[in-house]
């Protein structure tokens, strides 16, 4: 089979995944409220009754069709004397508080700011200048690329690649640079994930994330370390095999940046520790969106919150559909289960990628003037690389 064959496979089968999540996803998922009554019966209704509210509302059994008028104090409540509503698609925005999701907007669109200080940082490891504006200019231009394209989350990291390897002679350097921020913002994901996993109150729904995630960052761990073990790294040296690579020269390049970031202790932790604090500048956005959208949010259960957004992100980065489309609605639709209707929960996750767009729409501007490109030169010009000549060969050996 054919390299584009193989392509067109992947494709289609991103795309029934995609429709096969997003069915199951809006299975449960109504325009109407539900409510189950005093007496146990279940009713569909345009819209439920509440204390502000208390009706009689006209409601549509589900068996007859027949209207019933029913008032708020004939709607059953739950052990925490909470009513039992599932509120419908139409209510879930009708009661949202638009203010709030507006707040969200504003806590998210900073994230930028320090992701660009993030990734000068990683340059500046590599003995690549690049301004901070210029960071910024590329981090708007790549978001811009990852959130509000079908071409997945890879687009925007393919793009800085590119372009960032324009500022500098260190090509292969820039675009392995790119990588390892992306390595480090899934690493700290991992690491946060889990000191929330085993925190975490048992008897909820983490319990089904911690040996995932424990796994995850033993597999981590246990790969980092060996790859930097000087006894492997010595056979590595020495392997024949090695010599039989394609691109030996580009890959020993690639391990030296690598080797040589892992060398910058201070650097490093500082991007680990800017990656967890923009990363809970976006969930906080994230659980604004729920207490906007009347899910059951609160300071009592935030971080079951984050963990649960955090897993939205991970299943978001893995290969499948774009942006994780219906795949990250349904990771949603499990986890957030207890605390909301399944309309709110769809509402919720949909609302999240609003807020995610708008604040990437920046990047559009960016992107289409074509700011992001060095000032000294220009694409037209023949002495730019092109994209074959990003990472050009060099003798160097591998670091021991």
């Amino acid at each position: 089979m054919t390299k584009a064959a193989k392509k067109r496979w992947f494709d289609v089968l991103r795309v029934v995944v995609c429709v096969a999540a997003l069915w199951i996803v809006v299975r449960g998922v109504t325009l109407d409220d539900h409510v189950v009554l005093k007496d146990g019966r279940t009713e569909l209704v345009g819209i439920a009754p509440s204390a502000d509210d208390p009706g009689p509302t006209a409601m549509r059994r589900l068996s007859d069709a027949a209207v019933q008028p029913v008032s708020y104090a004939d709607i059953a409540t739950d052990a925490d004397g909470a009513p039992r509503i599932a509120y419908g698609l139409r209510s879930a925005w009708r009661n949202s508080r638009k203010s709030l999701l507006l707040l969200a907007i504003f806590i998210h669109f900073p994230v930028v700011f320090p992701q660009a200080l993030r990734f000068r940082w990683l340059l500046a490891a590599q003995k690549i200048t690049v301004g901070y504006w210029e960071c910024v200019k590329l981090s708007l231009a790549g978001n811009f690329l990852n959130f509000a394209t079908p071409f997945g989350s890879n687009a925007g990291d393919v793009f800085k690649a590119y372009f960032v390897s324009l500022h500098t002679e260190h090509k292969t350097e820039a675009v392995t640079t790119v990588v390892l921020d992306r390595v480090i913002g899934l690493g700290s994901l991992l690491i946060v994930v889990a000191g929330i996993t085993l925190l975490g109150p048992p008897g909820t729904r983490l319990d089904v994330l911690r040996p995932y995630m424990l796994g995850l960052i033993a597999i981590g761990v246990g790969g980092t370390a060996l790859y930097f073990w000087p006894t492997w790294r010595k056979w590595w040296a020495k392997s024949r095999w090695l010599t039989t690579l394609p691109m030996i020269d580009h890959l020993k390049r690639v391990d030296r940046a690598a080797h040589t970031l892992a060398g910058h202790t201070m650097t490093l932790v500082a991007a680990v520790l800017i990656t967890i604090g923009l990363q809970l500048m976006a969930l906080l956005a994230y659980f604004v969106v729920a207490v906007a959208l009347g899910l059951d949010a609160h300071a009592g259960n935030i971080l079951e919150y984050f963990a649960y957004f955090y897993s939205g992100v991970l299943v978001q980065a893995l290969p499948g559909p774009p942006q994780g489309l219906g795949t990250v609605e349904l990771t949603y639709r499990y986890f957030f289960a207890p605390f909301g209707s399944a309309s709110q929960i769809v509402c919720m996750a949909f609302a999240i990628r609003a807020v995610v767009l708008i604040c990437a729409l920046p990047g559009l501007l960016v992107t289409a003037t074509g700011s992001y490109r060095p000032k000294e030169v220009s694409l037209d010009e023949p002495s730019v690389a092109k994209p074959a000549d990003i990472l050009p060969p060099n003798p160097n050996l591998l670091a021991t």
